[in-house]
């Protein structure tokens, strides 16, 4: 079986192909935010025959909204051809998947002073995403649990109240991971997550500057 996974929830880009659950190649990036050529350059770099794709995978946040939103839009587009399957995962599966320990916590800088985490038991979600106030995050994170975080340098003066990894930096999702889980979930029917970004702070209405 082979997946094409996309991951652009953090600043940390990364396309991936995962045969039989073994990461066969892999492009990653700092985005530059000004444009997202850089998705399409890996694209190209890593020279695909897209019939030959399974499936095709993407990370679903939480994270950077364009980032989300672009990586469905292309995954879309992609297994459009053949009504072939597309797959959403947490990014944070992918994130957790690298710590190696039983319990971990990934939090996120929600911006508006607030943060979004939630608790996986291995790789498996246990406590879902929630947004939260920062004063709230240690009711939500149970004791003696490591917390990893892709915004660590932005949220540093918080999570060194909790218990963090010994090299204090931020952790990101990779493709390669979010395709190798991908593989698994199937191996094992487990159906994708909704197919949808998981977006933390609720939709807000601008009222219009020039009625109609």
């Amino acid at each position: 079986m082979k997946i094409f996974a996309i991951e652009l929830s953090s600043k940390h880009g990364s396309i991936a192909l995962v045969e039989d659950g073994k990461i066969a190649a892999e492009k990653s990036w700092i985005e530059n935010f000004k444009n997202r050529q850089q998705l399409f350059n890996a694209m190209m770099e890593l020279g695909m025959d897209w019939a030959c794709v399974d499936v095709f995978a993407v990370g679903r946040g939480p994270g950077a909204f364009s980032g989300m939103r672009i990586g469905f839009s292309v995954v879309n587009s992609l297994a459009a051809p053949g009504g072939r399957p597309a797959y959403a995962l947490n990014s944070g599966a992918a994130l957790a998947a690298q710590t190696g320990v039983e319990r971990i916590a990934v939090v996120g800088d929600a911006r508006r002073n607030k943060v979004w985490a939630g608790v996986f038991n291995g790789n498996d979600l246990e406590k879902e995403f929630q947004l939260l106030e920062r004063d709230e995050l240690a009711g939500f994170v149970p004791e003696n649990t490591l917390v990893v975080s892709p915004d660590h340098d932005r949220l540093e003066d918080l999570l060194s109240n909790f218990h963090i990894m010994e090299e204090a930096a931020p952790v990101f999702p990779t493709a390669g991971l979010l395709g190798q889980l991908v593989f698994q979930r199937l191996e094992n029917g487990l159906e994708s997550e909704p197919f949808e970004p998981l977006y933390m702070h609720p939709p807000v209405f601008i009222e219009p500057r020039f009625p109609s």
